[in-house]
């Protein structure tokens, strides 16, 4: 009996490599396109290319973009932003003048203000300067209104129209003459000199204390300030020793090789084409928790060096070094405090708040998530590094009576309203809140002593 003939089995055919390949890239470019087809269908193009959030959008404002001291872009440095500041021998960095934007504006002069400040002082006004870092510079503010600067001045100010409209609210020029009137009269807020009050903001985000110094001495004195507020003491907790003050992040290594900056350039090229992607938009709308892309954005913005993945990792890793970015911390607010005696000009020295200190029953989701990310040793270390500043800063302005301490890194312990937009940015209430702290402490230092009945 014959068998049927089935005829011969063929193997399968073995695709070639290319085909594969082909298959690899074609799927994303096929799936890229067709997101595109579909969210233009639907409107969702216009949803998604607006999908940056607020706070993304302020994040990527103030960003510091650095150039060189000829104006011309360090392109290849990493996490370039629209806060152009130009390298300085003297002061590491200072901010371009001339520029703004949706929240921010640079005066003529380098200052974060609306209008120039001149050189030369009105014989009727008082100036206050504001040196320190990310926080006396009003980061993450929605406008320069918002900022310490601007609302201590405006306080100011409103003082001394009230005085001058209701002047029986305050404290009068002479006591009256018996003890129960005095007793009552004495319980008024105190009266100030009825003068100009201007508050000019000279901060610049990522400065430490050897920055502040150099910009005291090398700009801000040939404006005849009155007061000196300083407000930093965390950007020391994060410079290392070896460094006198901050400088551009990521230039040494750029000017001396270390770091192949033909290919720092084509990443980061490739990542802003990679954001531009639907299907990247797509995963970022849908599947990335919004707290944990804000935290992740904003925690390292404006950092001393950008070499490190999280800020914990900026810290001191010993009681040594520690010590050492300690001293040198005092030692500049010594050399700050003694030009204070000898100009005869007051220093309000300020330790700024800090997000650590805020109590958990408070702090609100957004913070939780920040402090979460920067893990789990990181608020001990803070403590024991403020602990320490705090120590040197007593030590420093004890030496003069012109300097007065005034110690803020607890403000927001126990508030239970949002305060912080990052470890060392606040809300705009927030501000507000620190801008109250420094006037009361500016009205008891400017404050009028009323003449006894009598005197003349």
């Amino acid at each position: 009996m014959y068998k049927r003939y089935r005829g011969w089995k063929r193997k399968p055919r073995r695709r070639p490599w290319y085909f594969y390949a082909a298959l690899i890239i074609g799927i994303p470019i096929g799936l890229e396109l067709l997101l595109r087809l579909v969210t233009s269908v639907t409107g969702l193009d216009q949803s998604w290319a607006n999908q940056t959030s607020e706070q993304e959008k302020r994040v990527q404002t103030y960003q510091l973009g650095f150039l060189s001291p000829e104006g011309k872009p360090y392109i290849q440095l990493p996490q370039q932003g629209k806060l152009q500041a130009v390298r300085s021998p003297l002061m590491g960095y200072q901010l371009l003048p001339q520029q703004q934007s949706d929240y921010w504006k640079i005066n003529a002069q380098g200052f974060r203000d609306d209008e120039p400040v001149p050189l030369a002082k009105a014989g009727n006004e008082v100036r206050i300067f504001v040196l320190g870092g990310a926080m006396a510079f009003g980061q993450l503010s929605s406008s320069n209104q918002a900022t310490l600067a601007n609302q201590l001045e405006q306080q100011l100010n409103n003082q001394v129209k009230a005085q001058q409209s209701q002047p029986d609210r305050f404290q009068p020029a002479t006591l009256p003459y018996t003890a129960e009137e005095v007793e009552k009269v004495l319980k008024r807020p105190a009266r100030i000199p009825e003068r100009q009050y201007r508050v000019v903001n000279a901060a610049v985000p990522g400065y430490a204390s050897g920055n502040d110094l150099a910009t005291l001495i090398q700009q801000v004195s040939a404006y005849n300030p009155d007061l000196i507020i300083l407000l930093n003491s965390y950007e020391d907790l994060l410079l290392p020793s070896n460094f006198s003050g901050a400088d551009v992040p990521g230039l040494d290594a750029l000017l001396t090789n270390q770091q192949d900056s033909a290919s720092n350039h084509a990443n980061v090229t490739l990542q802003q084409l990679l954001s531009q992607l639907y299907l990247v938009k797509g995963v970022q709308h849908y599947l990335l928790p919004s707290n944990a892309k804000l935290t992740e954005s904003v925690i390292p913005l404006n950092l001393t060096a950008a070499t490190q993945p999280k800020l914990a990792d900026y810290l001191a890793s010993d009681d040594q070094e520690l010590n050492a970015r300690v001293d040198r911390y005092r030692n500049h607010l010594l050399q700050m405090v003694r030009w204070s005696a000898a100009t005869k000009k007051r220093l309000l020295v300020s330790i700024q708040p800090e997000l650590s200190t805020r109590s958990g029953d408070a702090m609100p989701a957004e913070e939780q998530a920040m402090l979460a990310e920067l893990g789990n040793d990181y608020s001990q270390r803070i403590e024991a590094g403020y602990t320490k500043l705090v120590a040197a800063a007593k030590q420093a302005t004890q030496t003069s009576a012109n300097a007065k301490l005034l110690d803020l890194h607890q403000l927001y312990a126990d508030s239970k309203e949002p305060a912080f937009q990052s470890p060392t940015s606040l809300t705009d209430d927030a501000y507000k809140v620190l801008a109250d702290q420094f006037y009361q402490t500016i009205i008891q230092q400017l404050a009028i002593e009323p003449k006894p009945y009598g005197g003349g």
